[in-house]
């Protein structure tokens, strides 16, 4: 069972990453965000502020846009196979629908990743150039892990799974409205998930790292139970239940595949 995860897992990690829509979409998103950033991005931080907040710092203005393009591009995976003929084919392999989603869904958080974590290196050296501290590099790996990563592993769950019950356009529309409302449209305007635990964004994790208020972690608002003041428990907290949340969609995966492919 190990190896057959791992071959569908090398398999889709191979497909993704040749992929010429997930490098142009990342690096146009990265360069977009990088200039148009306001006078509070991390361009803008003191000379002396540390590797810790400056890269933490980048990997929020980053989050801010990049998850968006790493839905897009997976949103059709799961549906593409279908459409090809090459889910019946993976069906006649030796090995449990479960274990094809496992491996499809690791292969592609594990591609998309790969983009966003060379983003925040060459963000490190930008700032290595000026700043000249080589911890800039560790601390730029660290806060993906922690920023990015968590966020991207929720997006991949609910893009690979959720075109199987409604089209791929719909799903990349309405998820575009979603990420807005509900990580960067301020709770004092409408109620939002913005602020929450909840928010892929990675602003619980950011705060922890920077040591303040990255964005909107904890402001009051709609569902005030999950918007604690930001802190080291807070943080993993928020790692911890987007990575429970990301576990939803991809239970129901197989069943949905399974349907697909016998109708």
């Amino acid at each position: 069972m190990r190896s057959r995860l791992s071959a569908v897992c090398r398999y889709e990690f191979r497909m993704q990453i040749r992929k010429q829509s997930l490098w142009v979409s990342t690096a146009g998103l990265a360069v977009l965000i990088a200039v148009a950033q306001g006078d509070r991005g991390p361009r803008h931080l003191p000379i002396g502020a540390g590797a810790a907040e400056v890269m933490a710092s980048w990997a929020l203005l980053f989050s801010m846009l990049l998850p968006i393009g790493f839905g897009m591009v997976l949103a059709d995976r799961l549906v593409r196979d279908q459409r090809i003929g090459a889910a019946s084919l993976l069906a006649s392999l030796p090995a449990r629908t479960g274990a094809l989603v496992a491996g499809k869904y690791a292969g592609s958080v594990a591609a998309t990743a790969v983009p966003g974590l060379l983003v925040l290196l060459v963000a490190a050296a930008g700032e290595f150039a000026h700043r000249g501290d080589p911890a800039l590099f560790g601390w730029a790996a660290g806060a993906f892990a922690v920023v990015l990563l968590p966020g991207l592993a929720f997006v991949a769950a609910f893009a690979l799974v959720c075109p199987l019950v409604m089209s791929a356009p719909l799903f990349r529309v309405l998820f575009a409205g979603y990420w807005f409302w509900g990580n960067m449209l301020g709770p004092n305007y409408l109620p939002s998930l913005t602020g929450t635990l909840l928010t892929p964004i990675g602003d619980y994790p950011a705060s922890w790292l920077i040591g303040g208020k990255a964005l909107y972690a904890g402001d009051s608002g709609w569902l005030s139970f999950l918007r604690p003041e930001p802190g080291g428990g807070a943080a993993l907290l928020s790692v911890v239940l987007l990575i429970v949340l990301a576990s939803l969609p991809l239970a129901f995966a197989g069943p949905l595949m399974t349907r697909r492919t016998s109708s």
